[in-house]
């Protein structure tokens, strides 16, 4: 491991954290299951994509690796990247997606402004902002302390 992620638990760890107790939605989808769902659900998550473990490991590998070319280390990490993200479906089921998976247009565009967190979610997170952040490219100064 060439990076701290303890650092990235402000970062990364919410956005993660996101998707555990949420409902997944696909923008796809018929609209008024959409307005259904956000209506009983507090905890949602619109995407692009439909939320299949393959889509959730190019989602997830979108999302880290904005975080991490947003953040400001506070180690003297240097050219820290992505490798890989694997996501299970089971114990032995798995779908791992890098970086030419992330971006394939074969799989379908993952615009990053096109991917929404109800204000639930939001407020769960260390900044509430983060998202509209990470979108915007700002950089995200972590606390030396963590």
């Amino acid at each position: 491991m060439v990076y701290d992620f303890g650092l990235m638990k402000w970062v990364i760890k919410d956005l993660i954290d996101s998707f555990d107790h949420g409902v997944t939605l696909w923008s796809g989808d018929d609209g008024e299951y959409i307005a259904a769902m956000k209506r009983f659900s507090k905890r949602w998550i619109v995407l692009p994509v439909s939320p299949s473990a393959e889509q959730f490991a190019r989602v997830i590998f979108l999302m880290v690796e904005r975080a991490i070319a947003c953040t400001q280390m506070q180690n003297g990490e240097r050219n820290v990247l992505l490798h890989s993200i694997i996501v299970h479906e089971t114990d032995t089921g798995y779908a791992q997606a890098f970086g030419e998976d992330a971006y394939s247009e074969k799989m379908g565009k993952i615009p990053l402004e096109q991917i929404h967190f109800s204000d639930q979610i939001k407020r769960e997170w260390n900044d509430p902002e983060l998202w509209d952040k990470l979108r915007e490219n700002q950089q995200i100064i972590l606390p030396k302390q963590v």
